[in-house]
């Protein structure tokens, strides 16, 4: 953490509605709770579900009054019903239209196409967002109205920039839709602007692999408070059987999780950028953190063991005082929520039958979870089977383990043995940490237990200039009737996904649509001057870390390696914040665009942990020095470890041998031509630049 503003961050567990009672919807061999009354378990994500390959919605991002606990703070939800119901850019009220605080879930097949008609509603970028009352005006002037807009993270999709030919859009970023009457008079040409609805066109790949992802915007310098707010919704690809069965083919009982956090003060305030200082790093004795922690006042020290007014005992010990980082407020009074689908510590219904799977969402701008199941007699910690993250169904290649999946505090990379016999050709894969940075996604497939459970977040410390989220409980979790052997589910090893770019032929005619500014025509991404593939051999090498010119930024680094493992004259760009204007990587498809792959070095040359993430496609972790491991298959989020405090976040503190860490390896497939970008998913840091520009060309 390098700014004024400490980081925050929301998690989501896939969203519930309520119902009036238990109850179990099954089809296609899976089940779906439908959860307890309200007030006693979060129920479903309302699902609207794609029909003859086609979902067409209205989606209004508006501001909505809720309920956590004693408080009624506004957020931010995009309102959506089917375009059909739909009147006059208007969802009507009733059981047609879907505004949860938790989200909403979009179930889509291979071969769908997703229509989404985006109407901007919000209301003026809060005074806290720094970036849209900073010191840039084209920042400011850019982002004090509050544009938006949709990325549908994790789907190998076009990042379609709309055109005379076909007026609609992909996955594509850099379109901002403003409220009516409230456009800009100072736009960045690398951005689209518009205050008409955005009409997106978004094509799913027949080859594209089942599996978890998520929608939410994408908007540089609001990400956080965006995020913070509550707009992100859950996107589901295909069938769980598609890469998972259950033993003697049962049916898979699931349940979505959305973990969401909110600060809000005594008056209902909302603080979206948020402070990782807010609560305490620990609970403290005689007080249980059921949901919330208490705000406490941080003027005049960092005061991370200094219990707020009032506060009942001492704080537990902990490994010692908080990098300076604080704002220095006083959130004394002020309740920091960690809701599970829009719900402060709800009472979960014990997994019934054999098991039930958890699909797990963090939806956060910043925060980092560190998720475990504590059985509320023993204390002891329960294992889980880790089925799927980030996406991507599990398998363990020799000499990996999982991902963001640690043991114990003390063993980072290690599993704990699967309960029950081993079935089938790929072994489980057991834990009892879940370590989720922003923006990750797990199913884990949890069995009944004798006892009550909580399920809680340990104390995530991400390294002496980052930060220590706190410790919290998030939901109660009943006993139930646990099975004599534990089952565990069988993993499909899926080959490879053959997924190549939609072709042009293949997109239907499409009606006009205002698009604020004109924008170039496809012809662009065909004939690149100076984008060429990369050598045989040669690698991209990506640093993570902190400008030179402005300590308080975040920003990337790039250099190509070549075989050799030395850098390439004239390749290297020192560490910078974003400028959209600068295309940091550029590279051309294949004869017919057919897909390329490339290697990446990833380099994290700063004292505090981050991640990378990057649109459009997804990548393999190569096993040598991954933190740790491997999933085995294509993912799109992976945690970079941090080198400690003798790491600066400059490269030459790195050359010289004095930031020692461990480099990752990615492998990534691309496939879709467009305008991209690859970034941190920790929200203050890409809005402070820690992202980039990438640009794929159809052909040479």
């Amino acid at each position: 953490m390098k700014r004024i503003v400490a980081l925050a961050a929301l998690v989501c567990l896939g969203c519930l509605i309520p119902v009036s009672s238990l109850g179990r919807v099954s089809r296609f061999g899976e089940t779906v709770a439908t959860g307890l009354a309200s007030g006693s378990a979060p129920a479903e994500p309302p699902v609207l579900t794609s029909s003859n390959h086609l979902l067409d919605l209205l989606a209004i991002a508006e501001p909505s009054t809720i309920t956590l606990a004693d408080r009624h703070p506004v957020a931010w939800v995009f309102a959506m019903c089917r375009k059909a119901e739909e009147q006059n850019d208007n969802c009507p009220p009733g059981s047609h239209t879907f505004a949860p605080y938790g989200g909403i879930r979009l179930q889509l097949y291979p071969g769908d196409h997703l229509r989404i008609r985006l109407i901007n509603r919000l209301p003026p970028a809060p005074a806290d967002a720094i970036y849209a009352h900073g010191s840039d005006p084209m920042m400011n002037e850019m982002l004090a109205a509050n544009p938006v807009n949709i990325h549908t993270h994790g789907l190998i999709v076009e990042p379609r920039k709309a055109d005379a030919s076909h007026p609609t859009w992909g996955d594509y970023i850099y379109a901002l839709s403003y409220p009516a009457g409230k456009l800009p008079h100072m736009v960045s040409p690398d951005q689209t602007a518009t205050d008409q609805p955005i009409q997106y066109d978004i094509y799913i790949p027949p080859g594209h692999p089942s599996g978890f992802y998520w929608f939410h915007p994408h908007v540089h310098g609001l990400n956080i408070n965006q995020l913070s707010e509550g707009l992100s919704g859950i996107i589901t690809i295909g069938r769980v059987t598609d890469y998972v069965s259950a033993p003697r083919g049962s049916a898979i009982p699931q349940r979505y999780f959305v973990l969401k956090d909110m600060q809000v003060m005594g008056n209902g305030q909302v603080i979206d950028q948020e402070d990782s200082t807010f609560c305490a790093p620990f609970d403290y004795v005689q007080v249980q953190r059921n949901g919330s922690c208490q705000g406490r006042n941080t003027s005049g020290s960092d005061g991370d063991l200094r219990p707020p007014p009032g506060a009942l005992g001492v704080p537990r010990p902990g490994p010692g005082l908080h990098h300076p980082g604080s704002t220095g407020a006083d959130y004394t009074g002020g309740l920091w929520f960690f809701t599970v689908n829009g719900q402060v510590y709800p009472q979960i219904p014990a997994p019934s039958g054999s098991g039930e799977l958890w699909r797990i969402l963090n939806a956060g701008a910043s925060r980092t979870y560190d998720l475990v199941l504590r059985d509320d007699q023993t204390s002891a910690l329960i294992p889980f089977q880790i089925v799927s993250l980030n996406g991507a169904s599990l398998t363990t290649p020799a000499g990996t383990t999982a991902v963001g999946v640690r043991a114990a505090p003390t063993n980072a990379g290690g599993t704990v043995p699967c309960q029950g016999p081993a079935t089938g050709s790929t072994p489980p894969v057991c834990a009892t940490h879940l370590v989720m940075f922003p923006g990750a996604r797990a199913e884990v497939w949890v069995t009944p237990q004798p006892h009550s459970a909580t399920l809680l977040t340990e104390m995530v410390y991400t390294g002496p200039a980052g930060d220590r989220w706190p410790q919290a409980n998030l939901a109660h979790i009943a006993a139930g009737q646990p099975a004599a052997i534990p089952p565990s589910l069988l993993l499909n090893v899926r080959p490879v996904p053959d997924v190549q770019p939609v072709a042009e032929a293949m997109l239907p005619a499409l009606r006009p649509q205002s698009n604020g500014q004109g924008a170039p025509v496809h012809a662009e991404l065909r004939a690149e001057p100076g984008c060429a593939a990369l050598p045989h051999g040669h690698r991209r090498r990506i640093f993570f870390g902190v400008p030179s010119a402005n300590p308080n930024a975040y920003g990337l680094g790039y250099e190509e390696v070549d075989q050799n493992d030395q850098p390439v004259p004239g390749t290297f760009r020192d560490i910078a914040a974003f400028d959209p204007s600068v295309t940091t990587v550029c590279l051309p498809l294949g004869p017919h665009k057919s897909p390329v792959t490339e290697e990446w070095e990833l380099v994290n040359v700063s004292a505090e942990a981050h991640n990378f993430h990057i649109h459009q496609t997804q990548f393999y972790v190569l096993p040598q020095n991954a933190p740790p491991g491997d999933a085995g298959e294509l993912m799109d989020n992976v945690a970079l470890p941090n080198g400690g405090a003798t790491c600066d976040g400059t490269v030459a503190k790195w050359r010289a041998g004095r930031c020692l860490v461990a480099t990752v390896v990615v492998r990534i497939p691309f496939s879709q031509p467009g305008d991209f970008v690859y970034h941190c998913h920790i929200g203050e840091h890409q809005d402070s630049g820690m992202m980039e520009h990438i640009r794929v060309i159809a052909s040479r």
